[in-house]
């Protein structure tokens, strides 16, 4: 028995081959997108979120401004965003997931989108709009 799971494991390792991808971006931004943004702590003392929170919302915001994402992309990445903030609710969220379903691409109105970026100025002082460097 010994034997036949050793050649099995054997056919695993022999056959696993690594999936080399391509990545368009600077080794810069990369390292800003795994590293993700840093939230000042005196604004985190202002939201009720928990730490797990902003480490996340950080790569969220690292992932938005190096990634060369398409408008679902960042849509998407907003929606998260609003919807960790408490500015989208359920039924927001209901009405998003209808569009998708009739429409068949995921997207946010430019109201729904403006909505998070206010937030995240007012509340965080982070920008998303700003050049890339």
């Amino acid at each position: 028995m010994f034997a036949r799971w050793n050649d099995e494991l054997k056919k695993l390792v022999v056959n696993h081959h690594p999936k080399i991808v391509s990545l368009n971006m600077l080794d810069t931004d990369y390292a800003k997108l795994v590293a993700g943004e840093t939230i000042p702590e005196y604004h985190k003392h202002r939201l009720g979120l928990d730490q797990y929170d902003f480490a996340k919302l950080g790569k969220q915001i690292a992932r938005y401004r190096y990634s060369d994402l398409d408008q679902q992309g960042q849509d998407d990445i907003l929606c998260n965003i609003g919807f960790m903030a408490e500015l989208f609710s359920m039924a927001d969220m209901e009405m998003i997931n209808d569009r998708l379903r009739t429409t068949g691409v995921f997207f946010l109105t430019d109201g729904e989108r403006q909505q998070v970026m206010n937030w995240l100025e007012d509340e965080l002082g982070v920008r998303l709009e700003e050049v890339r460097e």
